[in-house]
């Protein structure tokens, strides 16, 4: 069989697919790999599970021309590089050179020949492949979005805004990732109804940086309505940090994903690069006088970190601030009005998402403020 395609399996040995008619549009998108060194070819299929990706094998230089052309990446083995250069295969992006000895001098005008983009030797590379791989294995059609969400003062509804949308973008189609970046809160997870649900939670994952797989991101956390779900645990303090929250954050809008983060009212240092890093942020806000006064210190805190943060007042009842008001107050444009919703917080604590079942006020809120975010907002670099 000269030709497979290779995929990380849950018991954590291979699963090999000849190459036949009905997988081809799937093999296309793999990224391609070219040896015959069993030894290469191993590291680089560990490499490849690691970044969460599939791969076509090949050690048939003269069979892989289309495959040549249309894979997102390839990965070329030095034992190989002379037959490809060879065949006179075209010249493309993305293609890496892997070695487990230096390239030799003589070797340079083939990669030249063969339009190498870089040539990697392993062991010491394998993070500059991990990155490669996850490049062309999550790069979306579109970037994601990253919505920051922060109370005025406590109990304003900040952590149900903060649900709501992530339910309601993943009931739109998008992929959805909540991350609590409120170590303080009660724990993001708590208003999914998945405090019991299996996966990891912030401590085992403040030490994580740089790039992460997307894939595999989704897979370790806990999930619910859709919605993949970073929280803090209860019983376990933990400060992540700005290099973790970032590297979560910067994983999930790469891929596409919808990002939504719970932001406390006095920001530290991770929280702050959240906040500095996102697309939106929305202050949230009820009609009330102390509530605008308390609102108006954490609006100050905001302005040193974004300029784009956004007003959503909370209506209540025998409040007399209308929203036009609030918003003029703390001198910030309004992104939305959050109305009263009866049996909420029954719902909650049956465990039932907000935004759950697509319908009443929260739904409506969060529904507006993703259709909104397909308009022009000021995009910041995470």
């Amino acid at each position: 069989m000269s030709t497979a395609a290779f995929a990380p399996s849950t018991g954590g040995g291979r699963r090999w697919y000849p190459e036949t008619a009905p997988g081809w549009l799937a093999v296309m998108e793999r990224v391609l790999v070219l040896t015959a060194d069993e030894v290469l070819l191993d590291d680089i299929l560990r490499l490849v599970a690691a970044a969460g990706c599939e791969a076509d094998v090949s050690r048939d230089v003269g069979q892989i021309r289309a495959r040549w052309r249309m894979a997102p990446l390839v990965l070329v083995g030095g034992d190989l590089l002379a037959a490809a250069a060879k065949a006179g295969l075209p010249r493309r992006d993305g293609t890496l050179l892997l070695c487990r000895h230096p390239l030799q001098q003589a070797d340079w005008s083939l990669a030249v020949d063969v339009g190498v983009a870089h040539v990697l030797t392993l062991p010491a590379a394998e993070s500059a492949v991990i990155g490669a791989l996850a490049d062309a294995a999550e790069t979306a059609a579109a970037p994601g979005w990253l919505v920051g969400v922060v109370a005025g003062r406590g109990g304003a509804g900040a952590s149900v805004v903060t649900a709501a949308l992530a339910v309601t973008a993943a009931r739109l189609g998008r992929s959805a990732l909540a991350v609590d970046a409120d170590p303080l809160g009660g724990g993001l997870d708590l208003l999914f109804g998945a405090e019991e649900v299996f996966g990891l939670r912030w401590p085992e994952l403040t030490e994580v940086s740089g790039r992460l797989s997307a894939v595999a991101l989704h897979q370790a956390l806990p999930s619910a309505y859709g919605v993949s779900i970073l929280a803090h645990q209860r019983g376990r303090v933990c400060d992540p940090g700005a290099e973790a929250m970032l590297a979560v954050a910067r994983t999930g809008r790469r891929a596409g994903d919808v990002v939504v983060a719970d932001l406390p009212r006095q920001m530290g240092p991770g929280s702050s690069a959240l906040g500095a890093a996102a697309d939106l942020v929305l202050l949230v806000v009820p009609a009330e006088v102390r509530a605008c006064a308390a609102a108006a210190r954490v609006a100050d805190g905001l302005s040193l970190v974004t300029e784009s943060a956004r007003i959503v007042v909370r209506t209540v009842r025998g409040g007399t601030l209308g929203p036009d008001v609030v918003a003029d107050n703390l001198g910030l444009p309004l992104a939305g009005v959050l109305r009263t919703e009866s049996g909420l917080t029954a719902a909650l604590e049956r465990g039932e998402a907000p935004a759950g079942r697509g319908r009443g006020p929260v739904a409506a809120l969060a529904r507006a403020v993703l259709r909104d975010l397909d308009r022009p907002v000021r995009r910041r670099a995470a």
